[in-house]
């Protein structure tokens, strides 16, 4: 019977289980391709749960962004073993590599118990926005908005870091050869970029970082542009006039969940902030 089974054994990740993970993703109704999950495991570390086959049924993943903050994130159990304790160490598994760290996350409601009991406050919201792209007009903006060229690279580490208070340049390098990139310039200076990528069901514009909702939004035209009538996902902090920009271009808001931190993180004054995430487990 299923309560005579071993609870499941815990491993680190590897390349190898990259396909198991993708089938569990597949199975509990996420958007994520093969390359998605690759991504992220290039850029993280991760552990997986297994059966008393070796088969995987779980995994959780973590990305170290300096000596004293993180992000976790693809904590996925199998729906046949959800009742067993496994995310709860899968979590542990998290808890004790990553050390002192303050940790965050994106939670989806199904989730907010388990991480509530683990230490995590909720502290803002994410909101998910997609659907195919609808023809929208520019809107008039101060600064120039242009591609970002191979020497912008430093700079976009930069405010990327300005924005979210880390620095994230390990992901942003894995970036760099996946995305297509937007920048805004102000006085010849650049303030802000985008960058779109293909993910799930199309692509997904993230990082977004500019110093303003009109900023954002011009940094989001040229996206629209190159994917009208195709699929286009967004996940914003936003909750006014870009994400009104992004429904009217027929990116519906389809769901929303909670940012939850786990330890102390001081608020810092920046002049730059993030409007889309790279994506909702690593921010």
């Amino acid at each position: 019977m299923i309560q005579d089974t071993p609870p499941p054994s815990l491993r680190p990740m590897t390349e190898h289980d990259l396909p198991a993970l993708h089938a569990l993703t597949v199975e509990v109704g996420w958007a994520h391709r093969p390359e998605d999950w690759r991504f992220v495991y290039e850029v993280g570390h991760g552990v997986v749960a297994c059966d008393g086959a070796g088969r995987v049924i779980g995994s959780a993943l973590w990305w170290p962004f300096g000596a004293d903050f993180g992000t976790v994130g693809m904590i996925i159990v199998s729906p046949r073993l959800q009742a067993k304790g496994t995310g709860r160490r899968l979590m542990q598994w998290l808890f004790d590599r990553a050390g002192d760290r303050v940790l965050q996350l994106n939670a989806t409601s199904a989730g907010l118990r388990l991480y509530r009991s683990e230490g995590f406050r909720e502290i803002g919201r994410i909101h998910q926005h997609q659907g195919v792209v609808q023809p929208m007009p520019a809107v008039a903006a101060p600064g120039r908005v242009r591609p970002i060229a191979a020497e912008d690279w430093q700079k976009i580490r930069e405010l990327d870091r300005e924005a979210y208070g880390v620095d994230r340049s390990a992901a942003l390098d894995g970036l760099a050869t996946r995305s297509v990139g937007t920048g805004y310039e102000l006085n010849g200076e650049l303030v802000g970029f985008s960058l779109c990528r293909p993910f799930g069901r199309g692509h997904v514009v993230g990082p977004i970082v500019a110093p303003d909702e009109a900023a954002a939004i011009a940094l989001l035209q040229p996206h629209l542009e190159e994917h009208a009538g195709r699929f286009l996902r967004v996940d914003t902090p936003d909750d006014g006039a870009f994400a009104d920009r992004l429904a009217a271009a027929g990116l519906a808001r389809v769901d929303t969940v909670a940012t939850m931190r786990r330890g102390d993180r001081p608020a810092r004054p920046a002049t730059v902030r993030t409007f889309g995430l790279i994506n909702q487990a690593l921010g």
